[in-house]
């Protein structure tokens, strides 16, 4: 008997960067940061942003899964802690937590400011 195939699922957390500020886990509103995960499969992936498990979750953005990676391009705008997961056929992701502060800076040069 042939064993079933694995459930198409992301594979470890959202991984967001480079991100540049007074902290390594600090990410700027208005600042753009690429968000990918790894995936065992091909297919549809959506990216979430939210405040805490509590809260309703914003869609980020879709991508389909390419070389066993999927990724968005991610621009805050709410400062504050936020986590971060992808989902893949009704599978969620571990989640990335990240704080997002104030942006400074424009175009290429855009970097969190201080909490």
């Amino acid at each position: 008997m042939a064993a079933a195939p694995a459930q198409a699922a992301p594979q470890g957390a959202v991984d967001v960067g480079p991100t540049i500020g007074w902290s390594s886990n600090d990410a700027g509103t208005g600042c753009s940061y690429s968000m990918t995960v790894q995936v065992n499969s091909s297919g549809m992936v959506s990216f979430y942003e939210r405040k805490n498990a509590k809260t309703k979750p914003i869609f980020l953005g879709r991508a389909a899964a390419d070389g066993g990676l999927a990724a968005v391009t991610w621009w805050p705008k709410r400062t504050g802690k936020r986590q971060l997961y992808a989902v893949q056929n009704g599978e969620r992701s571990k989640v990335t937590r990240i704080t997002v502060t104030r942006g400074i800076g424009s175009g290429g040069w855009c970097f969190a400011g201080p909490r």
